[in-house]
C-alpha cells in the first residue's frame, strides 16, 4: 500500500490543488453573480455551465486520451480550466461567465479521468480499495478548503481568482515531472439505459435525481446564502457544511447498508436528508449555528445517495457487470445535474428564495416515494447476497468506477458480459435469474 501511494503522490497532490481551486471559484462565483444582480435563474444557468460541460467533457475525453495521452490532455486541460478562470475577470457578464463555466466543467471532467485511469492502472487488487478512499477524501477535502477559503473574498479584489488559476496550473507541475510512465487507456463499457432500468430502477431514477439535488446545492448554494443575508465567511461555512457531513457520514451509512436492505437505507436517507433541508428552509443569519448543523446533516445524507445507489445496483450484477454498469449510472447522474440548477433557479425567481431547500426536500420525497414502491414489488436481495458498501466520489466520472475492489473490469473483454442475466455466477449467494425484486 505504502509503495502505491508513494508512486501515486504527484496525482493525488495535483487533485488536492484542482479541487481547492474548483472550490473556491465554484464558491466566488456563486457570490459575485449575486452582488452582480444576475438574477437567480441567469445565475442558475451560468453555474449549471459547469454540469453541462462536463458531461460532454465525460463523453469526449476518453476518446482523446488514446490519441493525445494521459500527460499531454492533462496539461492541455489544466490550461484551460486556468485560463478559464482568469476570463472571468475580464468582465461581468453572464454569458461569457456562463460559456466559460462550460469549459471549465470539460476541463475538470478531463482532468478526473486521467487521475483516476492513471490510479486505476498503479492500484492493485489488494490497494484498489484504499486507493478510492484516498481518491475521496483529497477530493472532498481540497473541495471543502476551497469553499472556506472563498469566504475570505470581499467581492472586489481580484486575489483569489488569481488563486484559483495558479494552483490549477501547478496541479500538472508534479505530473509532468514524474518518472512513472503513462498507462494505457481502455474507455470502460456502458450498459443501455433500458439494461439498466431492467437491473434497477430505483439504482437508476435515484441516481437521475440525486445529480438534480447535488447540482442545486453546489451550483446555487453560495448564491442561496447571499440571498438570505450571510456575511462572506458565514456563506463559506454554510457550503462547506455540505462536504463536511458527507465526510463524516459516507462511510457510517454505507456500513448500514450491509447490514440492512440497501432500499431501506436509500429510503431512510432520503427522508433524513429531506426532512433537513426543510428545516433548513426556516433558518436564517439569526439561527446561523441551527443552519449549519442541519445542512451537514443534509449533505451528510444526501450525498451518500451517490454510492448507495451503486452499490444498489451493484448487488444484481456479476463483478465484470459492475463497471459498465457504474458508467451508465453515472450517466443518468450527470443528466440530472444539468437539469438540477435551472430548474431550481427559475422555481426561486419565480416563487421566492426560500423554495430553494423546499425543491431539494421534495426531491428527496420523489425519491422516498420510489423505494417504497420498489420494496412493494420486488423482493429484497438477502443481506448475506448484497456486496460490500464501497463510498464513490461524487465529483467523479464512469473511470473511477473501475478502482472499485469489487468490480472485475477486463479492458480487452466484449460486452457480452454486461448482457448475461442478473445474479448468475453471483459471487456472494447463487440465485436463478429469473428471480423477480
Amino acid at each position: 500500500m505504502l509503495r502505491s501511494l508513494i508512486a501515486s503522490w504527484p496525482l493525488f497532490f495535483g487533485l488536492f490543488l484542482i479541487m481547492i481551486g474548483n472550490g473556491l471559484l465554484v464558491f466566488m462565483l456563486g457570490v459575485r453573480a449575486s452582488n452582480a444582480g444576475f438574477g437567480t435563474f441567469i445565475s442558475s444557468i451560468m453555474m449549471g455551465g459547469y454540469f453541462l460541460g462536463f458531461f460532454g467533457g465525460s463523453q469526449i475525453v476518453p476518446k482523446m486520451l488514446s490519441t493525445v495521452g494521459h500527460i499531454r490532455t492533462f496539461g492541455a486541460l489544466s490550461a484551460i480550466a486556468s485560463a478559464a478562470v482568469l476570463v472571468h475577470l475580464l468582465k461581468i457578464d453572464p454569458i461569457l461567465w456562463t460559456v466559460m463555466r462550460v469549459f471549465t466543467g470539460f476541463a475538470y471532467a478531463g482532468m478526473y479521468i486521467v487521475v483516476e485511469s492513471w490510479l486505476n492502472a498503479k492500484a492493485t487488487n489488494e490497494t484498489r480499495g484504499q486507493m478510492l478512499s484516498i481518491y475521496m477524501i483529497i477530493t472532498m477535502g481540497g473541495l471543502g478548503l476551497g469553499q472556506i477559503t472563498g469566504g475570505f473574498d470581499d467581492g472586489t479584489a481580484i486575489n483569489l481568482f488569481l488563486l484559483a488559476s495558479i494552483l490549477v496550473s501547478i496541479a500538472v507541475v508534479p505530473i509532468l515531472i514524474s518518472a512513472a510512465p503513462a498507462p494505457e487507456f481502455a474507455e470502460p463499457e456502458s450498459v443501455s439505459l433500458r439494461r439498466l432500468y431492467s437491473i434497477s430502477p430505483l439504482a437508476m431514477l435515484g441516481m437521475g435525481l440525486q445529480g438534480m439535488t447535488a447540482s442545486m446545492t453546489f451550483g446555487l448554494g453560495a448564491i442561496y446564502a447571499t440571498a438570505i443575508g450571510l456575511t462572506s465567511v458565514q456563506s463559506a461555512l454554510f457550503v462547506a457544511s455540505v462536504t463536511i457531513g458527507n465526510m463524516l457520514l459516507q462511510y457510517p451509512v454505507g456500513r448500514l447498508s450491509d447490514i440492512f436492505d440497501r432500499r431501506q437505507i436509500i429510503m431512510m436517507v432520503s427522508l433524513v436528508a429531506g426532512l433537513a433541508a426543510f428545516a433548513a428552509s426556516l433558518m436564517g443569519p439569526a439561527n446561523y449555528w441551527f443552519l449549519i448543523l442541519l445542512t451537514a446533516l443534509y449533505g451528510g445524507f444526501s450525498l451518500t445517495i451517490y454510492s448507495l445507489c451503486i452499490a444498489h445496483a451493484n448487488d444484481y450484477l456479476t463483478p465484470n457487470q459492475m463497471v459498465g454498469t457504474a458508467s451508465t449510472l453515472i450517466t443518468v447522474n450527470g443528466i440530472g445535474a444539468i437539469i438540477g440548477p435551472p430548474v431550481a433557479g427559475a422555481l426561486m425567481d419565480i416563487a421566492g428564495t426560500q423554495v430553494y431547500f423546499w425543491i431539494i426536500a421534495l426531491v428527496h420525497a420523489v425519491l422516498v416515494g420510489l423505494a417504497l414502491l420498489r420494496m412493494s414489488v420486488r423482493a429484497a436481495v438477502p443481506v448475506q447476497a448484497q456486496g460490500p458498501f464501497v463510498a464513490v466520489p461524487e465529483v467523479g466520472t464512469a473511470v473511477a468506477a473501475t478502482l472499485n475492489p469489487e468490480a472485475a473490469w477486463d479492458e480487452e473483454a466484449d460486452d457480452t458480459d454486461l448482457q448475461s442475466p442478473l445474479f448468475e455466477d453471483n459471487p456472494y449467494l447463487q440465485m436463478p435469474s429469473s428471480s423477480q425484486d
